[in-house]
């Protein structure tokens, strides 16, 4: 069935080459790069961290059994690795929440950067930048805790504008009725990213030392950039490789045209759009107890071993990367057969119906809650969060392409706002757990808060094609005499 404004075009032999799945694979790859050199450390600093320093935040009466004997079994270890470092719980949580300080400030603008300098080369820079500065964390570890977490800092700025460069490179890629799948492929690389950085570091770290996770995966981004610039164009039409049936296809991308001057009123007040900001603030916030807390909370509350929180963490992300790919493809489908674009962002959004809004969001926290003490159902849970949560890569994701195309780049680099909760949750966790010796509450925030954002964003949301998608650059003459 061709989409609104599609001439149907015959379909080429098997053989022909489909240039946009390979950019959308290789923007998969770039997503798994960056997010194993952003959360590597979540795993990274289990082992770095002297184990009883790390646990101290948590009292014996809040401690499963399982890690007040493994903090009796520290206690009588003193051969303590010069490795370790004596960090404090505060201390911990600005290194692990800096990063986000950067990335805050950057990716709310990234998008625009990307519309101006090319969404490909913005990418490139800020992947290869950031393998750069992951090689020097080691480094800076050794020399002080906040010269690891400058180092951090800056990894967060150059990687702020990466995802919106990716988005803006794949609008004008994906046919309209292959959207949903191309971005949800794409954007899968940040589970792929999240299993190898929170599922292999913990190998990496028993093998090789806890110095080869930023060593890994900084050679690894160095090496994807010059496949990206080879392979990948900003504008498909002049792709040396494309096929004259791609050519055809993407066409109607054509209207999809970067501008000079943004309607900066309209798009502040199009109050539409904070539904979408709110969902990425919740996000966000979820993923501090998933990714960015995950092994500490695994390790500090129920006494797991690198190796059981490798395996769980594993079983998140393979969890989030299955349901990126299936919410995407019931997203298409729906789409295409069965529901209007917005009903469909509202039904993958609440994953059952409206009323019943982000319903695995808020299964998952009370089950970990509830669980107390038991490893095995406290990890079901964790895994159910990280499924949850990956529809989002159906649902507010695709705002700024539903409501203005045109600007899809700047919109999307506002959705960065949302990363605020990146670096405020990790602090709020650790005065939550300071002031209560317990993760509940911390749990329970976080799942209010996906909740919350998540009826608003079924509520409020739209999909309609905004009238300032349409704003037209003011002449220079009009300008000059004042017009």
């Amino acid at each position: 069935m061709p989409y609104e404004g599609q001439v149907q075009i015959p379909r080429p032999k098997w053989w022909t080459p489909r240039i946009r799945y390979v950019v959308t694979v290789l923007g998969m790859v770039g997503c798994s790069v960056d997010y194993l050199v952003r959360y590597g450390l979540s795993v990274a600093i289990v082992a770095m961290v002297n184990n009883t320093n790390a646990n101290a935040t948590m009292t014996a009466e809040e401690s499963c059994p399982a890690a007040i004997v493994q903090d009796l079994n520290n206690d009588t270890d003193t051969s303590t690795s010069e490795e370790q470092f004596n960090w404090s719980g505060y201390e911990q949580s600005v290194i692990l929440g800096t990063f986000f300080w950067g990335y805050f400030m950057t990716k709310s603008s990234g998008g625009r950067i990307s519309e101006l300098f090319g969404a490909r080369e913005v990418m490139a820079v800020s992947l290869f930048s950031s393998g750069i500065l992951s090689m020097m964390c080691p480094f800076m570890a050794h020399v002080h805790p906040l010269a690891l977490a400058g180092v951090r800092f800056c990894m967060g700025l150059v990687q702020g504008p990466a995802f919106p460069a990716l988005y803006f490179v794949i609008a004008k890629w994906a046919p309209p009725d292959e959207l949903a799948t191309m971005v949800t492929v794409a954007y899968s690389g940040m589970s792929v990213g999240s299993l190898i950085a929170l599922g292999g570091s913990g190998y990496i770290v028993s093998e090789l030392g806890w110095q080869w996770v930023f060593y890994g995966g900084g050679i690894l981004a160095i090496l994807w950039t010059p496949l990206w610039l080879f392979f990948v164009t900003n504008d498909p039409q002049q792709h040396p490789y494309i096929s004259k049936y791609e050519q055809d296809l993407l066409l109607i991308n054509e209207s999809i045209q970067p501008k000079h001057s943004v309607p900066w009123r309209k798009l502040i007040t199009c109050w539409r759009y904070y539904p979408s900001i709110l969902g990425e603030v919740a996000t966000s916030w979820l993923a501090n107890i998933t990714t960015t807390e995950g092994p500490t909370f695994l390790t500090a509350k129920f006494g797991m071993n690198m190796n059981q929180v490798s395996r769980v963490l594993t079983m998140m992300q393979v969890g989030s990367w299955i349901g990126a790919f299936t919410f995407g493809r019931i997203s298409d489908y729906l789409n295409k057969y069965l529901l209007s674009k917005l009903n469909t962002r509202r039904a993958i959004h609440s994953q059952v119906r409206p009323e019943k809004s982000t319903i695995l969001i808020t299964m998952g926290t009370l089950g970990i809650v509830l669980s107390g003490c038991n490893s095995l159902a406290v990890s079901a849970m964790m895994v159910i969060l990280t499924i949850g949560s990956s529809c989002s890569l159906s649902t507010y994701t695709l705002s700024p392409m539903d409501i203005a195309p045109n600007y899809a780049g700047t919109l999307s680099g506002l959705l960065g706002i949302g990363n605020i909760s990146g670096f405020v949750a990790p602090v709020v966790t650790n005065a939550l757990i300071l002031q209560s010796g317990s993760w509940t509450s911390s749990v329970l925030l976080a799942g209010g808060v996906y909740l919350c954002s998540g009826i608003l964003y079924v509520m409020l949301t739209t999909t309609e094609i905004q009238d300032w998608n349409y704003y037209e650059e003011i002449p220079s003459s009009d300008v000059e005499s004042g017009r």
